[in-house]
């Protein structure tokens, strides 16, 4: 049939890019369920592509998928059953010349991005720097370098553009039921266990409040960047390699579970004396070869750990009556430590115009979790407020006001009695060095 979803991101002003590391060093913008005037009814005798290439707000991004016939065919197919984010001229940068160039030093800077073949180094990975350079293709001269400059782009544009295509039809009623869909997008690296890459269609914006900078600091400090990073490095003979974790879990601490620890202890942690145990506490918030969504699960090492939204059994003693929800025991990179997660789906009854609403709760050894289901190119990306203790201890009261009237975390109180210690002892054999 002939009807397809056409989902405009106007909200946001922006487009899409392939998903990274999106703690190190920023989050992702890009929420998607946020106005509900957006969505674009379509009659069915047009598909997606006659819909955009008819429509001058999205001519821009047409001018983009036409570098693609494997894009242009999926959106032109009239038995397609596919969501699809579009994004409107208004979400594309425009470039903005510099100051003082004139217009032959103009040219010849569109002349610069016609790069020799086999120099794809400077084409970009996210859809509005792609267009971009895309309409830069038109101030170039014809030429064998041009066709291989358009052909690169044409291939990334097609990543990109894939990680905006939902396969299945879902209007706005449904989209909102879930927090992450797979995407048409799968990655031959390794990363994700080459499961495809998920999108986040709830607002994914960190609160200014909510920064990480201390914990994307403490991770590289103590060496742990391979165990939550995925990279590629270049081989002899233009072989590319991959190192790191191609799949991983992260609750990830805000800055300000950093402070709210007591000061001698963070001074400790940040000192050479403490840097084993920091490193200890940070491997306690990575879960490897998992990637957990509120939504969906994979275990990289068990084939059969998925989560089903209509499936999961509600655990006991959950307030309300969710849609779903779930317990799940999560081992981490600290060897002999586990997590507790606890995630229940609800289904607000307040009667509200607009489709329906739902929320989530989403708990970590007894702390509220979020944002969460933020995506990386590698897994899942959660904020927590809290720093974790590995103990498993967790007070309801955790935080008093101390003596310089600053916010303490009371689970930290005693970390003298035990955390140096800690720090020391060998997990496997149980001995201290």
């Amino acid at each position: 049939m002939r009807i397809h979803n056409l989902v405009p991101i106007l909200c946001v002003g922006g487009a899409y890019a392939l998903p990274t590391l999106s703690w190190l060093p920023q989050f992702p913008v890009e929420g998607l369920v946020r106005c509900w005037g957006i969505f674009a009814p379509l009659s069915e005798d047009r598909t997606i592509y006659q819909v955009l290439k008819d429509d001058e707000r999205y001519s821009r991004l047409v001018k983009a998928i036409d570098l693609s016939d494997e894009v242009t065919d999926l959106l032109d197919d009239p038995a397609a059953s596919i969501t699809f984010f579009a994004v409107p001229n208004t979400g594309i940068p425009h470039r903005q010349p510099s100051h003082g160039d004139d217009d032959d030093n103009h040219q010849l800077d569109f002349a610069s991005l016609a790069p020799k073949r086999g120099d794809e180094r400077d084409i970009a990975y996210d859809l509005g720097h792609l267009v971009l350079q895309v309409e830069e293709l038109d101030n170039i001269p014809e030429s064998r370098d041009k066709d291989h400059r358009k052909g690169a782009l044409g291939r990334i544009i097609r990543a990109i553009l894939a990680y905006h295509i939902l396969p299945e039809k879902l209007d706005s009623t449904a989209l909102v039921q879930n927090s992450t869909y797979a995407t048409n997008l799968t990655l031959n690296d390794g990363s994700m266990d080459y499961q495809p890459l998920r999108l986040s269609v709830q607002s994914t914006i960190v609160p200014p409040r909510l920064r990480i900078n201390t914990v994307t600091s403490a991770i590289q400090h103590v060496g742990l960047t391979g165990a939550v990073d995925y990279w590629r490095i270049p081989g002899e003979d233009c072989h590319i390699s991959f190192v790191g974790a191609e799949i991983a879990t992260v609750f990830a601490p805000t800055s300000g579970a950093f402070q709210r620890l007591p000061k001698k202890l963070r001074l400790f942690l940040f000192s050479p004396f403490g840097a084993k145990a920091l490193r200890k506490l940070l491997e306690y918030h990575v879960v490897p070869q998992l990637v957990l969504h509120t939504d969906y699960v994979h275990n990289a090492t068990s084939y059969t750990a998925f989560i089903n939204d209509r499936e999961a059994g509600v655990f006991v003693d959950y307030p309300g009556n969710p849609l779903y929800a779930y317990n799940l025991t999560l081992p981490t990179l600290l060897e002999n430590h586990s997590l507790n997660v606890q995630v229940a789906r609800y289904k607000v009854k307040i009667p509200l115009p607009g489709p329906s609403r739902y929320f989530t709760r989403f708990v970590v050894n007894g702390h509220d979790v979020g944002p969460y289901d933020i995506p990386a190119r590698n897994g899942a990306l959660h904020v927590i407020t809290n720093l974790l203790d590995p103990r498993g201890h967790h007070k309801e009261d955790h935080k008093h006001r101390g003596p310089e009237h600053e916010s303490v975390d009371v689970d930290w109180e005693d970390w003298e009695e035990w955390l140096p210690q800690w720090a020391m002892q060998d997990e496997v054999h149980g001995t201290y060095e």
